[in-house]
């Protein structure tokens, strides 16, 4: 029985870790906030410094109102304006393995 939920929390954490996803780590250059018809975001864009890139981001990470509560999307603009304002590096991770943030840390260094 144990060796069964020990197998079981190794595949759930594997699926967890392996899903998770640097954005980008740096300083961002803008933050957009977009209200279209079509177009209901956030975006976040990386200054020339940014580190562990997501290929096909383009510098630019997205918060999507509709897979976010209203208080997470606060929450994320806040420190998105707080690293953008300051000049402190931010660090941005996917959860999905897209450019869609699911975290969002103001740090120097990636840890």
């Amino acid at each position: 029985m144990i060796k069964q939920l020990l197998g079981v929390a190794l595949v759930l954490s594997s699926f967890t870790s392996a899903a998770v996803t640097d954005i980008g780590l740096g300083t961002l250059k803008g933050v957009k906030v977009y209200d279209f018809a079509n177009d209901k975001t956030i975006r976040l864009y990386f200054g020339s410094d940014v580190q562990y890139e997501l290929a096909g981001c383009n510098k630019t990470a997205t918060i999507t109102y509709s897979k976010h509560s209203a208080d997470k999307m606060d929450h994320f603009l806040s420190l998105a304006l707080s690293a953008y304002m300051s000049g402190k590096k931010v660090r941005l991770t996917s959860a999905s393995d897209d450019c869609e943030v699911s975290l969002i840390s103001l740090q120097e260094t990636r840890f």
